[in-house]
């Protein structure tokens, strides 16, 4: 296999888990800090969704779909990415969301004694 072919499909994957963890991320409407740990994580993410769809494929899944159903594991390889994107980047984001933020916070009420 090419090693440029390679470097490509590389950087599909990381794409699309820190797309995904970046949706997370916004929806949980994350502190600074996770942004800048977020390039780092999701290429922790990318690199155990790999090994969980090698040891899924190996295990799992019979051996000829390698070569009859390659699209569909094609883009069964992706799904898994952004589904661990996206769970890693909502769980990122719920640890490092500030306690103050948000509209529904009781603390931002204030109540006078008259």
């Amino acid at each position: 296999m090419n090693s440029a072919l390679q470097l490509r499909e590389l950087f599909i994957a990381y794409g699309i888990t820190a797309g995904a963890m970046l949706i997370g991320l916004l929806l949980m409407r994350a502190d600074s800090r996770a942004y800048l740990r977020w390039p780092v994580y999701s290429a922790m993410v990318m690199t155990l969704g790999v090994v969980l769809w090698n040891l899924s494929r190996r295990h799992l899944l019979p051996e000829e779909w390698d070569f009859t159903h390659a699209s569909a594991m094609y883009y069964g390889a992706l799904g898994v990415y952004a589904t661990l994107g996206i769970i890693f980047g909502l769980l990122l984001g719920r640890l490092t969301r500030r306690i103050g933020a948000g509209p529904g916070n009781r603390d931002n009420l204030r109540i006078d004694d008259k």
